[in-house]
C-alpha cells in the first residue's frame, strides 16, 4: 500500500541532545535547587538528588509494564513531599521543574537536514504527524516551537497531555483515525525500539528505526525496524525503494 502519512518522534529523531549527561544532571539539579531555595525552602542537594531519582525509578520503571504517562510534575511533588514539603502549591513545583528542565532545553538542537528533509515530505504531499513521549508537556511545547516545529505537524500528540506512553497503539491508531487512513498507509520514524518501532508494530504500521545515536539501542522485545536510518534525510530514499515496491 502506498504510504500516505509518517509519524515522528520528537527528541533524538528531529532534534538531538549532544552527549555531557553527567554534567548535564548535575546542572538540572542544582536549577531546581535554586529554584526551591528562591522559595525558602532549604532542601540539601543530596537529599533532593537522591528522593527525586527514587521516584522516578519507581514511576518511570512501570511504563514498560502499564504504558501510563507519569507527569514528572507529580514525581518532583512526591519526591518533595517525602522530604516532608507535602505542602507546597502545584504552582511553585511546577517552577521548580521548569528550572530543572531548562539547562536541558538550552543544549537540544536540530539534526543538520531536520527541516529540508520535512520540507521535502511536505513537498511530496505526505501526512505529518508528531508524537513524543514526554513527562511535561510545557517542555515539549517549549521545544516545538523554539525551532518552529508545529507548522509541520497535524496532530502534535504529547504523552503527557493524553496520559499514555508509546508503545500503546492507541496513540497512533488515533492519527490515523484523525487522518482517515488505514495504518498500512503510515510510517513511523522514532529513536527507541521499545517504543516508536513496537508501537508502530502494534497498531499495523512500519517503523523506520532513527539510528542517529553513537551506539545502537538494544531492544528487550526484540522489534525489529523495516527499515533503519543513520540521518534523517535517508527517509526519502526508503520511502521511494518502498513506493518501487522495494
Amino acid at each position: 500500500m502506498k504510504i500516505q502519512g509518517l509519524i515522528f518522534d520528537l527528541g533524538h529523531t528531529l532534534i538531538e541532545l549532544p552527549e555531557e549527561p553527567e554534567a548535564l544532571r548535575q546542572e538540572m539539579f542544582a536549577a531546581a535547587l535554586k529554584a526551591l531555595r528562591s522559595h525558602g525552602i532549604p532542601v540539601e542537594e543530596a537529599a533532593l538528588v537522591a528522593a527525586v531519582e527514587h521516584w522516578m525509578g519507581l514511576r518511570y520503571g512501570r511504563w514498560k509494564e502499564d504504558w501510563r504517562e507519569y507527569p514528572l510534575v507529580e514525581t518532583f511533588a512526591l519526591a518533595l513531599g517525602e522530604l516532608g514539603y507535602k505542602e507546597l502549591s502545584r504552582e511553585v513545583v511546577r517552577e521548580v521543574v521548569r528550572a530543572f528542565l531548562t539547562p536541558q532545553e538550552a543544549r537540544w538542537r536540530p539534526f543538520p537536514d531536520t527541516f529540508t528533509t520535512l520540507e521535502e515530505l511536505h513537498r511530496r504531499n505526505y501526512r505529518l504527524a508528531l508524537l513524543t513521549n514526554s513527562g511535561d508537556a510545557d517542555h515539549s511545547w517549549r521545544l516545538i516551537d523554539r525551532f518552529g516545529l508545529r507548522r509541520y505537524f497535524d496532530p502534535i500528540v504529547i504523552s503527557a497531555v493524553v496520559g499514555w506512553r508509546k508503545p500503546h497503539p492507541a496513540l497512533f491508531l488515533g492519527i490515523a483515525e484523525a487522518w482517515r487512513l488505514p495504518p498500512q498507509a503510515i510510517v513511523v520514524v522514532g529513536d527507541l525500539l521499545e517504543a516508536d518501532i513496537q508501537g508502530a508494530h502494534l497498531a499495523g504500521m512500519r517503523g523506520i528505526w532513527a539510528a542517529m545515536g553513537a551506539e545502537p539501542m538494544s531492544s528487550p522485545n526484540h522489534a525489529r525496524p523495516d527499515a533503519v536510518i543513520h540521518s534523517l534525510g535517508e527517509i526519502l530514499a526508503v520511502l521511494s525503494q518502498w513506493e518501487n515496491g522495494g
